[in-house]
């Protein structure tokens, strides 16, 4: 039914209710506050600075407090609340691919605000690697650059590799694939928490945490998660696959990095030109 046009003298009555019983955004049959259908209030308030701030928050912290419970318990029982998820309840905390992508782009955001480059941050996760000014330093200024622009398709490309290893040293569970991939989802977004922490320590007092402690803190906090979600194993048992799950994804890594910069020296040369040690 297309929407009734609005005459120019018609006075709005505030709260609006619902239109003959029906919803205002599906038409569907509407009995109480909120239509069955598709959620949408039965009465609408007027548009107001009070209004707008109290569906923002309502977005943010979703039904019943989403948000924070979701922060709360990945951040002390990470396994737990991915069994929840599992076990199917999918209302209690926020999606695992919406969350990971959530926290990446806050990350973004906040260096993008902050006015921080990757270039920075690169130098100091991981030091310096050239001479400044060399050919091989403004590669690798490039390099950190790319890795930046492309964080969101590189970290999502990361999951199933994870994934796989999950499912070779967690076998006992009869968990698919992408069943698999919802803790690691998970723990791979919350850490994304410390990055964005470090940014504003990076911009206070010019520290931001070393490549090295960010990664062991990510590997330990997966094998935390690990010995909480899978039960079937003992506790040591499960914390050392979680280990070997991370091991066996950087060995993946290491050899498709390896093959991918290989094909790009072949692709072009002028690459390996800027690496010569005659450049630097």
């Amino acid at each position: 039914m297309p929407d009734a046009p609005i005459a120019p003298d018609q006075t709005f009555v505030w709260p609006l209710p619902s239109l003959d019983g029906h919803c205002k955004n599906c038409g569907s049959p509407v009995q109480g506050k909120f239509c069955v259908e598709c959620g949408q209030k039965t009465t609408v308030k007027r548009i107001n600075l009070r209004e707008g701030w109290n569906d923002f928050w309502s977005r943010v912290y979703g039904f019943d407090g989403m948000f924070p419970r979701t922060l709360r318990d990945l951040t002390i029982r990470p396994g737990h609340a991915t069994r929840e998820f599992l076990n199917g309840n999918r209302v209690k905390y926020y999606g695992p691919v919406g969350y990971f992508f959530f926290l990446i782009s806050l990350y973004l955001l906040v260096m993008s605000m902050l006015g921080i480059t990757a270039e920075e941050i690169g130098k100091a996760t991981v030091g310096a690697l050239a001479k400044p000014g060399s050919s091989q330093d403004q590669f690798n200024s490039n390099l950190f650059n790319w890795m930046t622009e492309n964080q969101r398709i590189g970290a999502f490309l990361m999951i199933p590799f994870y994934a796989l290893g999950a499912k070779m040293f967690f076998r006992r569970e009869r968990l698919n694939f992408l069943e698999h991939s919802v803790l690691i989802f998970y723990t791979q977004g919350h850490v994304q928490w410390l990055s964005i922490f470090g940014l504003f320590s990076f911009v206070l007092v010019g520290y931001f945490p070393s490549f090295y402690f960010l990664l062991i803190l990510q590997v330990l906090y997966y094998a935390y998660a690990c010995v909480q979600l899978y039960q079937t194993y003992r506790p040591w048992a499960a914390f050392m696959r979680g280990v070997l799950v991370n091991l066996f994804f950087f060995g993946f890594f290491i050899i498709l990095t390896t093959v991918a910069i290989i094909i790009a020296f072949i692709v072009n040369p002028e690459l390996m030109e800027q690496l010569r040690p005659s450049n630097n």
